[in-house]
């Protein structure tokens, strides 16, 4: 039996937000079918407040 927890980890939810980054990017590389939305995703301002909320470093996902 699983236990859920109403804790919020956010060092998790910054972990969980890097792994759909990396989603989104290698779907943009690969240039599959997600690949378009993902790429608007990763431009709009709902990511730049998903990066903000979760209190990131903006460099980690932005160009230099």
């Amino acid at each position: 039996m699983s236990h859920q927890s109403k804790a919020f980890y956010p060092q998790a939810a910054k972990r969980l937000l890097l792994a759909v980054v990396n989603q989104a990017i290698f779907d943009v590389l690969e240039n599959n079918e997600e690949a378009k939305a993902a790429e608007q995703w990763l431009l709009s301002r709902g990511f730049d407040t998903y990066v903000a909320l979760l209190d990131c470093d903006p460099k980690v996902f932005r160009p230099a």
